[in-house]
């Protein structure tokens, strides 16, 4: 039993990514902004993005589902996302490099 704690624990470092997109109050379209945010919950993705956009909680209004959250004059979504829908931060030209050396039948 003892790896049961150490599965415990290695499930509470677990981090995930969110991806924060702003949307536009009357219409709901995305703006493109967007921010990738790294936390262990939901919640704390919005914690995230509240400090990021130097915001008190208190002005918030978070949706009770916790995937809209409403500013001022912002609505902003949070939806998970995986490592491969974010940006990459390597060229274009390295990440296609092996495709120019395929055969293609």
């Amino acid at each position: 039993m003892r790896y049961a704690g150490h599965a415990r624990e290695l499930h509470r470092s677990c981090v995930a990514i969110f991806k924060a997109i702003e949307l536009d109050p009357g219409t709901r379209q995305r703006t493109g902004v967007e921010h990738a945010l790294q936390a262990e919950t939901r919640q704390a993705a919005i914690d995230e993005l509240l400090a990021l956009l130097h915001i008190d909680a208190a002005e918030a209004r978070i949706d009770p589902t916790r995937t809209m959250v409403q500013l001022r004059s912002q609505l902003w979504t949070i939806v998970g996302a995986s490592a491969g829908s974010l940006p990459s931060v390597d060229p274009a030209s390295l990440r296609r490099a092996g495709a120019k050396h395929r055969r293609v039948r």
